[in-house]
C-alpha cells in the first residue's frame, strides 16, 4: 500500500516536471517566432518627415518661429518634472516611512506637470497644423501615427503574451487606438 502511494507520487512529480519543461520550451519557441517589423515600417526621423511635407518658404518660416518657444516650455516642464520626481524619491527613501498625504501631494504635482507637458505638445501640434494644407496635414498625421503606434496597447505586455483587445470603447468615449497590426 505504501509502495503504491510512493509510485503515484513519483509519476505525478515526473508529469509535473515534463509539463513545466514543455511549457518553457513552447514559450521560448513562440518568442523566436515573432519577427521584427520590416524596416519600411520604422518611423522616420522628424526632420525627414517635415521634408516630406514639401513645405513652401512661408510655411517653413512660420514653423521655425514656433519652435523656440515650444522647446523652451517643454525643457522647463521636463526639468520641473525631474525635480518633482527627485523630491518624491527623497520622500520615499527617508529613514522613517513618510505618511501618505505628502506622497500623494507630490504624485499629484507630478501628474499636473505631465498634463501640462502633454497639453503643450498638443497645442504645438495644433499650431503646426494651422500652417499646413489639408494634404500636408493628412500626411503629417499618418507619419505621427506610425511614430506613436508602438506606444499604443503595449503596456503590461510580457514575454510570450500576445496583444489582446479589451473590448469596444464605452458609449460616447474616444475610439481605441489601432493595435500594431492596424486592427481594433
Amino acid at each position: 500500500m505504501k509502495r503504491d502511494w510512493l509510485l503515484y507520487l513519483v509519476i505525478f512529480s515526473l508529469a509535473l516536471n515534463f509539463g513545466t519543461i514543455g511549457t518553457f520550451a513552447y514559450l521560448r519557441w513562440q518568442d523566436q517566432q515573432v519577427e521584427p517589423p520590416p524596416p519600411e515600417e520604422a518611423p522616420m526621423p522628424f526632420r525627414k518627415m517635415l521634408r516630406e511635407l514639401n513645405l513652401d518658404q512661408q510655411q517653413r518660416q512660420s514653423l521655425r518661429s514656433l519652435v523656440p518657444e515650444h522647446r523652451r516650455k517643454v525643457r522647463e516642464l521636463l526639468q520641473e518634472l525631474a525635480q518633482q520626481r527627485r523630491e518624491l524619491f527623497a520622500l520615499l527613501k527617508q529613514e522613517n516611512l513618510p505618511q501618505w498625504p505628502p506622497v500623494q501631494t507630490k504624485i499629484q504635482e507630478i501628474g499636473g506637470l505631465q498634463i501640462r507637458l502633454e497639453e503643450e505638445k498638443v497645442q504645438h501640434l495644433l499650431e503646426v497644423q494651422k500652417n499646413l494644407k489639408p494634404e500636408q496635414r493628412q500626411l503629417l498625421m499618418i507619419h505621427l501615427e506610425k511614430r506613436l503606434s508602438p506606444f499604443w496597447g503595449k503596456h503590461g505586455r510580457h514575454r510570450g503574451m500576445r496583444d489582446f483587445h479589451h473590448g469596444p470603447p464605452p458609449p460616447g468615449g474616444p475610439p481605441c487606438p489601432p493595435g500594431p497590426s492596424g486592427m481594433r
